[in-house]
């Protein structure tokens, strides 16, 4: 039961507010700690909590209303010059911001906040009797360790013809020609999570993991938008109701046998202006659910700054493109897979101290952490100055794990070496910690951003660094697509990845090593059939194509036709997702149309998926 009965409503408003204020107040406090004497940054971090204090005295939440008071306490001393800003003194500090942060999730809860953890205020306390060792000896019991990112099962998932059924309301078959389904592998439960690690065996470690725990908390299920933005919707909803009474006066006209020539036409641009009032409405809409990235970044320098005291480096996390827009959902989701990011570039990328002397790099190393849209795209870049990746060590270390055979290892070049370390199970350190070690992290941030429908790539060079680039679509609610069809089932692929449409001619198809390939303007391109990718059997006729590309592959897609391109908005199959499939939609026919996961579709093709032009016998020895 609620600790605040009527008060929900303005529990919600402190919380939104006071925890972006508890963010810029961490944010400040890496500052601080780079410029221990600016005053400025003393006078905003004691305003900082002095408002969250007056907050929750207005909640009544008492214990967080102590804790501010001392930590208040503590700034006002000193940006009064009566202490100074030391290391130890910043542990204790950042321990209390973990407390408060720890009340957060209390209050998110509706229950009022038990006591500041007696270690904390015991710190404080002897860091305002000028013991600031001693402080730091005080904060004795850490929180409890960060939960993992939730681990995906692997397997293949539902077949296609199974998902039809269940879509279709249980229709008996809904494929072409009752072709018959790709035989599925069972699903396999893979169990990722880690053992508990060790606790943290500081404040600083401590105060990371609370961070780090604090960033999982439930989703919020509010939104800030701005003014301008409604007003713009309500105008065009105003818009809209005056041309469906047009449209209402016209089907009266009708109705009556009024069908001259100058109806219809007013009915024709009647019916353009809704098209187009109702796609400026849709793109309103959108523009409501975007929220800059700085939201989801003012988590990081804190959660850097405290690993990096763990660890014992010096690392200065740099903020770009923070104004940059995205879906708010989209936001939310990518919270996790980026602190792994950010938390795996200080702890393997960067180097400690006396390795960067030895390399002749500058004592601090970089981290940088940098947004931009391109195009329809967002694109977000974690960079660090570090040791960067050797492919071969991968290689083997992949090897050596038994991830990947060594036959298949010895085919990959350097960029797919370097894409060994999405494996599950796949880790370069040979001493588990408390931080990583156990082979948990990446295969669970690719596949978290292979749910946002977004890419992941890495580009490394030894010692000089390492990039990790995610592509993300600006916004999962409407996706563009290519409408297509196998039979009577349509399909469709994101637009984003068309590069191009194509007659297939099969005197045209020639073998490479066996697989149908076509060239495009002096470029050899695999040929591949959508329905043996999925299981289908092929239908005889004629046939078209579409070039895909996808990061760095290219591939023609062969289909038995298409039918044009459209907006759609897309439902997800969380609970019932077949491998290839990234959600559903319905058609303006009423059809349900599958939406394909193309990178998911490339996962391990079988030979099927290169049959339809196996009987054509020419060789492209030359071309190849």
């Amino acid at each position: 039961m609620s600790d605040f009965g009527d008060m929900e409503e303005l529990l919600q408003d402190f919380l939104q507010e006071a925890g972006d204020l508890l963010s810029g107040v961490d944010n400040k406090l890496v500052d601080l700690e780079k410029r221990p004497k600016d005053r400025g940054l003393l006078n905003d971090i004691f305003r900082g909590f002095h408002t969250i204090k007056g907050g929750a005295g207005f909640i009544n939440a008492g214990e967080l209303v102590a804790l501010c008071h001392l930590t208040e306490n503590l700034f006002d001393r000193l940006r009064n010059g009566e202490l100074v800003v030391v290391p130890e003194t910043m542990d204790v500090i950042m321990a209390a911001t973990a407390e408060v942060r720890r009340m957060f999730g209390e209050l998110r809860s509706a229950r009022l906040p038990s006591p500041a953890e007696s270690g904390v205020t015991k710190a404080l306390q002897a860091v305002l009797d000028g013991d600031a060792a001693g402080g730091l000896a005080a904060v004795t019991t850490p929180p409890e360790p960060p939960a993992a990112l939730a681990q995906p099962a692997s397997g293949s998932g539902p077949d296609w013809r199974m998902l039809l059924r269940v879509i279709t309301g249980g229709k008996p078959d809904s494929s072409p020609a009752g072709g018959s389904s790709a035989q599925a592998s069972p699903a396999v439960a893979t169990v990722l999570a880690p053992a508990a690690p060790p606790p943290p065996k500081s404040a600083a470690a401590a105060a990371a993991a609370q961070v780090i725990a604090g960033t999982g908390v439930a989703r919020e299920t509010t939104i800030r938008i701005d003014t301008e933005r409604l007003d713009q919707v309500l105008t065009l909803s105003g818009e809209i109701g005056l041309t469906k009474n047009r449209l209402n006066c016209l089907r009266t006209d009708l109705l009556h046998g009024k069908n001259d020539d100058g109806t219809l036409r007013a009915l024709d641009d009647a019916v353009s202006q809704l098209d187009l009032l109702v796609s400026n409405l849709q793109n309103a809409v959108m523009k409501t659910r975007m929220q800059p990235i700085s939201r989801l970044f003012q988590k990081y320098p804190r959660i850097a700054r405290d690993l990096a005291r763990q660890l014992g480096k010096d690392v200065d996390l740099v903020l770009s493109g923070e104004e940059t827009e995205i879906d708010k959902t989209m936001l939310e989701d990518l919270n996790d897979p980026l602190v792994h990011l950010v938390r795996n570039a200080i702890d393997h990328g960067v180097e400690g101290t006396e390795d960067r002397q030895r390399a002749g790099k500058a004592v601090r190393s970089q981290v940088h952490l940098s947004a931009r849209q391109e195009g329809d795209h967002i694109v977000i870049e974690i960079a660090d100055d570090g040791r960067g990746m050797s492919p071969e060590t991968i290689r083997q270390k992949a090897i050596e794990k038994g991830l990947i055979t060594p036959e298949a290892a010895a085919e990959l070049d350097d960029r797919g070496c370097l894409n060994l370390i999405f494996l599950p199970g796949f880790s370069t350190k040979n001493v588990i910690s408390d931080v990583s070690g156990r082979g948990v992290g990446m295969d669970v941030v690719k596949t978290n951003i292979q749910k946002l429908n977004g890419q992941i790539d890495i580009e490394s060079n030894v010692g000089k660094g390492t990039v990790i680039a995610i592509g993300l679509p600006l916004t999962l609610a409407i996706l563009p697509v290519l409408l297509m069809r196998l039979g009577e089932q349509p399909f469709a692929v994101p637009l984003t990845l068309v590069r191009e449409i194509l007659n297939v001619v099969p005197k045209e198809i020639q073998q490479v090593g066996g697989k149908p390939m076509m060239i495009v303007r002096g470029e050899v391109i695999p040929v591949l059939s959508l329905a043996g990718l999925i299981g289908w059997q092929e239908q005889p006729g004629a046939k078209v194509g579409v070039l895909i590309q996808s990061a760095e592959t290219q591939f023609i897609l062969v289909v038995d036709s298409f039918t044009g391109r459209d907006d759609v908005v897309i439902k997800s199959l969380d609970a019932f997702r077949p491998k290839g499939v990234a959600g559903v939609t319905m058609s303006a026919e009423g059809e349900i149309v599958l939406i394909l996961d193309v990178k998911e579709l490339l996962t391990q093709p079988t030979e099927q998926a290169y049959s339809l032009f196996a009987d054509e016998p020419k060789q492209l020895a030359q071309a190849a």
